[in-house]
């Protein structure tokens, strides 16, 4: 017979750390190139349903920004950016809200295939994110209109803790439900930080195309572990986090500032990134906290 990989000790160390974060909710938002990466997206899956059968509640937030793309180009589309956000009239809304059920669909299926149970979210009338339209103010404070591009407002904590108690991972597109009943399209980023703030949730761990907060942005070993807001907005000011780490960063803010207890960036792209954050406490990415 084959030596195993690891020890039985191992094994029980692992599971001990891992039982730590027990009946604990842990909100991670996949999508940008992340998800372009299959092996990395099946590992992540796999990362949830292990946490998922060890008994953490998790709750899966996704994006799709690469797919829909793609579906616009082949229905002849441009996509239209305004203020560095995505237009949204109601040809595109009709191809994000199509390629995001897909995908809530498809991620569902690959867990349910990992011994997760999950639910999918493609109804109106269950759907748990509410929102509004989202207005800019431009120059002149003259409102930006980004057409169906809406914040979330409220996330149903009712339905998601039904979700957990019928032993269900919940999996939320990017979307949300107006006053009217219409959707919305939403960043996937601002979509978990509600979900983290209603939860209260212990971690909301971000699955981006990026190691973490770098020093360097051209060295991967200035890696920055560990910061406090303070910390971040002082690297904000001094150009240290500039370009798309900043949004990313004001997303862990954002589910700071609504209840979340911290906040991770990691890397998606690596395989098994996700579960390496509950075996062990020197992971690989940044956690920000208060």
């Amino acid at each position: 017979m084959a030596d195993p990989v690891f020890s039985a000790e191992a094994f029980t160390q692992a599971v001990e750390r891992i039982a730590r974060f027990r009946g604990q909710t842990i909100v991670v938002k996949l999508g940008g190139s992340a998800m372009e990466d299959t092996a990395a997206t099946d590992a992540c899956l796999r990362s949830v349903a292990t946490l998922h059968c060890l008994g953490l509640l998790i709750v899966l937030v996704h994006g799709g920004g690469k797919p829909i793309d793609r579906a616009m180009a082949e229905a002849g589309l441009t996509p239209k950016k305004v203020a560095g956000r995505r237009y949204t009239d109601d040809a595109t809304l009709e191809i994000v809200v199509r390629v995001l059920q897909q995908i809530n669909r498809d991620i569902v299926a690959k867990l349910k295939v990992g011994g997760c149970s999950a639910a999918t979210h493609e109804r109106v009338i269950t759907f748990p994110l509410r929102g509004e339209r989202l207005l800019l103010t431009g120059p002149a404070s003259q409102p930006i209109d980004l057409g169906r591009v809406g914040r979330v407002t409220t996330a149903s904590v009712g339905t998601l803790t039904t979700e957990f108690d019928l032993g269900l991972t919940p999996v939320i597109p990017s979307l949300a439900i107006d006053a009217a009943g219409n959707w919305l399209n939403v960043n996937a980023e601002t979509a978990a930080s509600a979900v983290a703030g209603a939860l209260q949730a212990e971690k909301a761990i971000f699955l981006t195309d990026t190691p973490g907060v770098l020093k360097d942005r051209h060295d991967p070993a200035s890696l920055l572990p560990k910061l406090t807001e303070q910390e971040c907005r002082a690297l904000i000011a001094s150009g240290v986090i500039d370009g798309g780490m900043v949004p990313k960063v004001e997303a862990c803010f954002e589910a700071l500032d609504a209840g979340a207890k911290s906040a991770l960036i990691l890397d998606g792209r690596v395989p098994f990134s996700l579960l390496d954050v509950f075996l062990n406490d020197n992971f690989t990415g940044t956690e920000i906290t208060r």
